[in-house]
Order: structure tokens, then C-alpha cells, then sequence
């Protein structure tokens, strides 16, 4: 089972893999490193994670969402088609 817990800058990511679904959740801390909101999701595809949460939620920050993506992919989290 895949599973991600990273932070980039003010964004922290939550994932694992949930048999046939990716679910976990996204959150834009303060200065602190105190959530100030969190998203949950649970989508089916890794594409679907990046371009549906990851990139609206860090308002279109194309380094940041990349590379989460690549954390993802690290972790073990593959996209199947």
C-alpha cells in the first residue's frame, strides 16, 4: 500500500492508496506550520489528484504541484492508463 505524508513550502500532503482509490487530504499552513484549511479528496487516478486537488489548491503553482506529483510517484502511486 502507498502512502505519502510530505510538506513543500506552506502545502502539506496526505495520500494513500486505498485499493481501487487514492484518498487523503491538502493543506495550506500558516507561518507556524498550523493547517489554515484542509481539503479531502478521494479520487480514483494519480492525474486526477494533481490536476483536480494539487494544482487548484496551490493556485496553480505549476513547481509546487510537479513536485508533489514526483513524491507521489516516489511513493509508489502510479497512474494505470
Amino acid at each position: 500500500m502507498s502512502t505519502l505524508n510530505s510538506s513543500m513550502g506552506r502545502y502539506s500532503l496526505k495520500a494513500q492508496n486505498a485499493g481501487d482509490h487514492i484518498q487523503g487530504s491538502i493543506a495550506i499552513n500558516d507561518e507556524g506550520g498550523s493547517p489554515l484549511t484542509l481539503q479531502e479528496f478521494n479520487e480514483h487516478y494519480l492525474d486526477d489528484v494533481v490536476n483536480n486537488v494539487i494544482y487548484p489548491v496551490t493556485g496553480g503553482n505549476r513547481a509546487i504541484t510537479n513536485a508533489f506529483r514526483e513524491e507521489l510517484v516516489k511513493a509508489g502511486f502510479e497512474q494505470p492508463h
